[in-house]
């Protein structure tokens, strides 16, 4: 049964016993399951945990989001996880314009390159939860499966999802692997359509991922190649597997049809209310207007995704290795990074054939001096570096080598 209406809610979409408000307006509409309580038993996640909590769940609850804008939606993914009942089950569903998503964890050079990204105005934003890098388009679409804490595994939520796609959109080669990926199987090779994260709090718990249904994978592959090869990074690296999408796989009862945004939203709600839905238990849908969320939370997180002390400071500490040749030699920088600021760099230079001993003391000094002027500086972006305080290099010939030298870090780094 599907029934439809719009309602202004003042309190949480997620159940009217809670007390927190969130002031937006959502299109609710009512799914019922036609499964019976022992077989949505079964296809919960089961644990010894959830044995000797004997958690009753309330009513599931699915929230659709009208936004494309990344930031919202993973501050918005972040608020249910943390503000609907410790005992609700959650899907959270939404597409993304392109961007490009790191793990919390992860070194954002080493996964990508910034700034060919700010370059083509793809934004680079750190979520919240663990894991690898992802590309988002408007051919992907994203789930948050939130539970309990005490039923949580990891391989749950992409059950579910391989489930709704072999069951409900025919591909039957869809399952998951040993790394608890939602995977195509293809004869002897598997291709991920699915990048997925975990997150865990006090009492609440989510997987989420990415769908590829007709993303564009030359985009993604271009969009998360690195151009930092000698990066060492104290963070976490993705895991890197082949890749596909849903449409690659058609089955030919679909004669060709490819699957739409909506037609998988559709299969992981139906399936998501075989599981949690029940006699009593209906699955209310709410479809989210990020015009209209007035919850504080929600943009003080947004706010803080697209801040420099998130997206960038956040980095755990890595080193890397530059080089380049100039007129009078090469030269090579070794950096240290703690928190994206520049903790320690030293220049080596190896000079030309041509240069004497004096010249190239000279110039070893003046790089000291202008390694010394960059500790302390914002990687890449190195901003108000100007070169060495020291008055004997404030000539021409050095204000140009020092530019020189800082405009070829900010393209290397």
């Amino acid at each position: 049964m599907l029934l439809s209406r719009t309602l202004a809610l003042s309190q949480p979409c997620s159940s009217l016993q809670a007390s927190r408000q969130i002031n937006c307006l959502f299109t609710c509409r009512f799914i019922t399951s036609t499964s019976s309580r022992s077989e949505n038993k079964s296809a919960q996640p089961s644990t010894a945990a959830t044995a000797t909590a004997n958690i009753e769940l309330s009513a599931p609850v699915t929230y659709l989001s009208e936004s494309h804008d990344p930031y919202f939606n993973l501050a918005y993914e972040d608020h249910l996880l943390r503000s609907t009942p410790h005992n609700q089950p959650v899907l959270f569903m939404y597409r993304n314009r392109p961007c490009v998503v790191i793990g919390r964890n992860q070194n954002p050079w080493k996964e990508t390159t910034p700034r060919l990204l700010r370059g083509e105005s793809i934004p680079l934003i750190r979520r919240r939860s663990g894991g690898g890098t992802v590309y988002h388009d408007m051919g992907n679409t994203n789930f948050s499966i939130i539970l309990p804490r005490l039923m949580f595994t990891r391989a749950h939520g992409a059950e579910l999802v391989a489930r709704a796609i072999r069951e409900k959109l025919g591909i039957t080669q869809c399952g998951v692997n040993e790394r608890n990926d939602v995977i195509i199987r293809d004869d002897e090779h598997e291709f991920k359509v699915s990048g997925s994260a975990y997150k865990i709090i006090q009492h609440r718990a989510y997987h989420h991922g990415t769908m590829l249904i007709s993303s564009s994978l030359s985009e993604l592959g271009k969009s998360l190649k690195s151009s930092s090869p000698h990066i060492e990074t104290k963070g976490i690296p993705s895991f890197r597997s082949p890749v596909t999408t849903l449409n690659t796989y058609l089955p030919s009862s679909r004669q060709g049809r490819p699957i739409k945004h909506d037609e998988f939203v559709s299969a992981v709600s139906h399936e998501f209310a075989s599981v949690y839905a029940g006699p009593g238990k209906q699955v209310i849908t709410y479809e989210v207007s990020e015009n209209l969320v007035r919850e504080v939370k929600v943009w003080d997180g947004v706010r803080e995704l697209k801040s420099w002390e998130w997206q960038y400071g956040q980095t755990p500490e890595f080193t890397n290795r530059l080089e380049t040749v100039l007129p009078f030699g090469e030269i090579s920088a070794s950096l240290t990074s703690r928190h994206a600021l520049i903790t320690s760099l030293t220049f080596h230079l190896t000079p030309s054939i041509s240069a004497t001993t004096a010249e190239t003391t000279v110039r070893q000094e003046f790089l000291d001096a202008l390694a010394l002027s960059l500790i302390g500086a914002r990687y890449e972006a190195l901003e108000g570096a100007d070169g060495p305080e020291d008055p004997a290099y404030d000539t021409p010939q050095w204000r140009e080598l020092s530019h020189e030298i800082i405009s070829w870090l900010r393209q290397a780094m």
